[in-house]
């Protein structure tokens, strides 16, 4: 009696296959970050180590992102709902700590090489003792970067996100009473209003 049941059959079908489609993608997209590694690599002489060559790992986030994103309003996730919503966390997760981890990043290899200088730690000792604080979370996260250096299981690190977060807050600390005190250098010496800020730094850490 097939024939009577042709119309719910063929719903069930193509309702399986739409389902059937979603998982594939979500197979594939799971499959395409296995083996994905962040290129971490050491830092001049500083004995820690930096993110390098971070494009693919964005686009291939950003890709999976929107893929996500798209099948999440399917009418036919169902099955896999808890499974998308799962990994659309992560991927949320992984953009937050990469967009935070470069901007730290930045900021702590600008300010590394002037916290290096004993004369500017013996000028600045607040901002000195914030640096090294940041500077010991630095080292031992991209540490742990660096022997594990998968995506995923990285991006896993338990409080990754919030170490970041914490780290750029106080290098901004750091950058400000950096920039006023560069103020009161220029203020005592209204020559040194035509210097950059590296250029004066460079100053006055031989002084």
């Amino acid at each position: 009696g097939l024939d009577e049941k042709i119309e719910a059959v063929t719903k069930v079908c193509d309702v399986a296959g739409k389902e059937f489609a979603i998982e594939q993608a979500m197979d594939k997209m799971e499959g395409e970050w296995k083996g994905v590694n962040l290129e971490i690599v050491p830092y001049r002489e500083t004995g820690t180590y930096v993110l390098k060559g971070f494009d693919v790992v964005q686009q291939l986030l950003d890709d999976h992102i929107v893929m996500t994103q798209s099948m999440s309003f399917s009418p036919f996730k169902g099955p896999f709902a808890q499974r998308i919503d799962d990994w659309e966390r992560l991927l949320t997760l992984m953009s937050e700590i990469f967009e935070e981890w470069v901007k730290c990043q930045r900021q702590w290899m600008y300010l590394e090489p002037i916290f290096s200088s004993d004369d500017i730690m013996r000028q600045l000792p607040t901002e000195g003792k914030r640096f090294v604080g940041v500077d010991r979370t630095w080292r031992k996260l991209l540490g742990t970067a660096a022997s594990d250096p998968d995506a995923i299981t990285f991006c896993k690190t338990p409080r990754l996100l919030p170490s970041f977060t914490e780290s750029n807050l106080t290098l901004e600390m750091v950058q400000k009473g950096l920039t006023e005190y560069l103020e009161t250098k220029r203020a005592a010496f209204a020559r040194f209003y035509f210097l950059s800020n590296d250029e004066l730094l460079e100053i006055l850490s031989q002084s």
